[in-house]
């Protein structure tokens, strides 16, 4: 009876690895872990270890200097077009452009109600990391059939969806005031060395959409020219709706800031490749293949949480003979069972030694997290 118990447990534990069993591949034990090999292993751990903290380090301190740009262009202490101004020699517009420095501001941080409420202690990262210097400035032409008076005096959803239909219906006179404005702009843009044209729908040129960069700012920074801004009046963007509502309904221009260039001003060097690499050589000239070593840092975690109870590790006994084939595959999961249960009882006194080594690499790498 006790033969047969046992054989429906090891069926139960078959039935959970059943992938492997099938694929004949040897089910992920513990490596049995020496001295010689942990002492030749140790260094590289650490070296590993000083890597990724230099890696969060820069991660950081590019997510502080991000936040201090979005808090700096918050608190008005830095204006986005000074800021593109110093990064770029080609922000240029047409006399008649007006520059909003508050709208410009609110666009700069993104818009979006903050996650968590408006308290500034529960903002998210998402927020700073969003920011991008844009400035706004409006050329002073109201368009005539668009009527604000449809979004209330508070906007809602509701009230904002109707406006936004609202301005898809726009007069022949609308259309020729917008082209002659978009047009006299892309001409100024083209005469100061500037790529400029109607932004290509699928059904052909914008009529009422325009785009222009400077070659020497391509992919940095960005030129639009529209004839209605709808970000301006989406509830979803408190800030924006209240910065940039009472602006004319009409063209604008926005320059900003795109994230290939915040990235070049604030990212930090990619660490991981050089990190990778220098961890690779180390286990070549140790011997040691990566496999073994992404089984060694595992077994260290176990040992870990071993040595807090070693007599709850239990070594199965496989007391029959087997004859099926059935039977064969079960003995053989068993016997690896049973190495794994042996390899981590020998693995504790090993990881005591080193411990005072070990813990403060374990606990700094994340190796040791449940998945």
């Amino acid at each position: 009876m006790k033969c047969k118990v046992l054989f429906f447990v090891v069926v139960v534990v078959l039935l959970f690895i059943q992938t492997t069993v099938k694929a004949q591949e040897p089910v992920a034990m513990a490596a049995k872990l020496t001295e010689s090999e942990l002492t030749a292993v140790l260094p590289i751990l650490k070296a590993e270890i000083e890597g990724i903290t230099k890696a969060s380090d820069a991660y950081t301190s590019e997510v502080d200097r991000k936040r201090q740009l979005y808090l700096d262009i918050k608190s008005g202490k830095t204006d986005p077009l000074d800021w593109l101004k110093q990064h770029s020699k080609h922000i240029l517009v047409p006399p008649e452009a007006k520059y909003e420095p508050a709208c410009s501001r609110a666009v700069s941080l993104g818009g979006f109600t903050p996650l968590g409420g408006t308290d500034d202690d529960q903002r998210t990262e998402e927020v700073p990391q969003g920011t991008q210097p844009t400035a706004i400035f409006t050329l002073g032409k109201e368009i005539r059939s668009v009527n604000k008076q449809i979004l209330g005096e508070t906007i809602t959803q509701e009230s904002f969806e109707r406006f936004w239909g609202s301005t898809n219906i726009l007069n022949d006179q609308d259309y020729a005031d917008i082209k002659t404005i978009l047009d006299r702009v892309i001409g100024f843009y083209k005469k100061n060395g500037f790529i400029s044209n109607y932004v290509t729908l699928e059904d052909g040129p914008s009529s009422t959409e325009a785009r222009f960069y400077h070659p020497e700012d391509e992919e940095y920074i960005s030129g639009n020219i529209d004839h209605l801004d709808l970000m301006f009046y989406n509830p979803n963007r408190p800030e924006n709706v209240k910065q940039c509502r009472q602006l004319p309904a009409g063209p604008r221009i926005e320059i900003k800031a795109e994230y290939k260039l915040i990235d070049k001003l604030f990212s930090s060097p990619d660490l991981s490749k050089s990190r990778d690499e220098n961890t690779k050589n180390s286990l070549r000239r140790a011997g040691i293949t990566e496999d073994r070593y992404a089984l060694i840092q595992s077994s260290l975690c176990q040992a870990r949480t071993d040595s807090e109870n070693p007599d709850a590790i239990e070594v199965p006994e496989f007391d029959f003979v087997p004859t099926t084939e059935e039977e064969k595959a079960t003995a053989k999961i068993f016997a690896q069972l049973k190495a794994d249960a042996l390899a981590r009882k020998s693995n504790i006194p090993i990881y005591l030694k080193f411990k005072a080594e070990l813990d403060p690499i374990l606990d700094s790498s994340g190796w040791c997290r449940p998945y």
